[in-house]
């Protein structure tokens, strides 16, 4: 029979805990993009609802309202946020102004790519050009959607 000798140890050594977590660093740096392409993936989709969803609300108002709705782009390269606007060109009114709907700002990590400033929608909600809009993540530019109007 074994006697337990004095110096057995029992637990976990410090080497081994290094060794531990220096393969888990290694398993954690080939995780790290994948979740940031998720993240820039997940930006860019909700970017891409939020659009599809104004180029509705767009539609229905000329529809409704029974004139024209003009969709602004505000792409400026320079600029850190991009955004969108509609109007509505004034009717026969005393102050010749337009009509200001609710503007859309994309996040900071969405890029707008388009080489139109505006779509003009007419009265029944229809595109005389069609015009394609390019959103791009800027986390990683290999994330793209691409929007047509029409």
């Amino acid at each position: 029979m074994r006697h337990p000798n004095r110096f057995t140890q029992r637990g976990i050594t410090i080497l081994e805990i290094l060794i531990a977590l220096g393969v888990l660093v290694v398993i954690l740096s080939f995780a790290t993009p994948s979740l940031s392409n998720a993240t820039a993936k997940a930006e860019l989709k909700a970017a891409v609802e939020n659009m599809e969803y104004s180029i509705h609300i767009a539609r229905s108002a000329a529809r409704q309202m029974n004139t024209d709705v003009i969709m602004h782009f505000d792409n400026d390269r320079k600029s850190r946020n991009h955004s969108i606007w509609y109007t509505i060109p004034a009717r026969q009114s005393a102050d010749n102004g337009e009509v200001m709907l609710q503007p859309y700002q994309f996040s900071e990590s969405i890029r707008l790519v388009t080489n139109e400033t505006k779509v003009r929608f007419d009265f029944r909600g229809a595109v005389e050009t069609p015009v394609q809009l390019v959103l791009v993540a800027q986390q990683d530019a290999d994330v793209t959607q691409r929007l047509l109007i029409q």
